[in-house]
């Protein structure tokens, strides 16, 4: 996914969440209905129900603000159409080399015993004297 396309995805996504909150508010003061704004960004089916239900009530405001919601999140090039973006590739290289380094990675995989060894690992205990200790706080440079 090119940067223009995240960042128009981006712009939608802002515009999309102020129009929800435009359509939560009218839909709190005709119906006494409140939404979960965050809920409709995530989930094209509670998104879907909502947009429905405001498009049955006699109300040009909430017909415009629901068209317009269609397009972002239903349209051809809609939020919800969209496959999210991969992982940052620094990411999967951080992720690789962590592996290399605990003899976990086989290939370019990591083989079914490996996932077995890190469900198992223990967490790291943290010594809070060993992270004081790194740190200027506390003690003279």
């Amino acid at each position: 996914m090119s940067t223009s396309s995240l960042i128009q995805n981006a712009m939608s996504d802002n515009l999309a969440f102020s129009l929800m909150a435009r359509l939560h508010v009218i839909l709190r003061r005709q119906n006494g209905r409140v939404t979960d704004i965050e809920y409709m960004r995530v989930n094209p089916g509670y998104c879907r129900a909502i947009l429905d239900l405001a498009l049955e009530l006699p109300n040009q405001d909430l017909h415009d603000i629901c068209q317009k919601l269609d397009e972002i999140y239903f349209g051809e090039d809609g939020l919800f159409v969209t496959p999210p973006p991969s992982d940052p590739v620094i990411n999967r290289l951080v992720a690789r080399k962590q592996a290399s380094k605990t003899g976990l990675l086989v290939g370019s995989r990591l083989d079914d015993g490996a996932m077995a060894n890190i469900a198992t690992m223990p967490a790291p205990v943290l010594d809070h004297n060993a992270m004081v200790d790194q740190t200027y706080i506390g003690r003279l440079r």
